[in-house]
């Protein structure tokens, strides 16, 4: 399967703009209202990725170790992998395509597997970044005074 046959595929639903796509290289589709999938081609190869967190304040180390954790060899996350863009201060999920070896179906199946992970991890993952967050330093003073308060 080519780029082209890829994208007449998701066509059939999204309506995309064929030719603009195949000229840019990739284009962003949005699913359900609320996932935009980005697809990026390069040699035979579609790069999908999504956001699944914006970062609004600065994430622990723990945070970060965690979701390295998460993806440990795609188990967790269906064979989709977290990545950081600190340019747009985001959590990426992301996979990748190989479209001279997989058929139309297995093709649209990787679509669907990243739609449905960026689904899970947008509701799960600030859930994460709160457990893992660390305490700041007037937590940590409010600590150690109620663990010293006499009473």
């Amino acid at each position: 399967m080519n780029f082209s046959e890829f994208l007449k595929l998701m066509n059939a639903d999204t309506h995309i703009n064929i030719s603009s796509a195949i000229q840019n290289g990739g284009c962003t589709i949005r699913f359900d209202d609320s996932i935009d999938i980005n697809l990026e081609y390069h040699n035979n190869h579609v790069y999908l990725f999504s956001t699944v967190m914006q970062i609004m304040k600065p994430l622990s180390d723990n945070f970060f170790a965690s979701i390295l954790q998460i993806h440990l060899f795609g188990i967790a996350t269906n064979r989709c992998w977290f990545g950081y863009d600190a340019g747009g201060q985001r959590v990426i999920l992301f996979c990748l395509i190989d479209l001279s070896v997989l058929s139309a179906e297995s093709a649209l199946m990787h679509v669907e597997t990243l739609i449905e992970q960026t689904e899970y991890w947008q509701e799960n993952l600030p859930k994460i970044s709160q457990i893992t967050q660390e305490p700041s330093k007037e937590d940590i003073i409010n600590k150690r005074f109620k663990n010293n308060l006499i009473i």
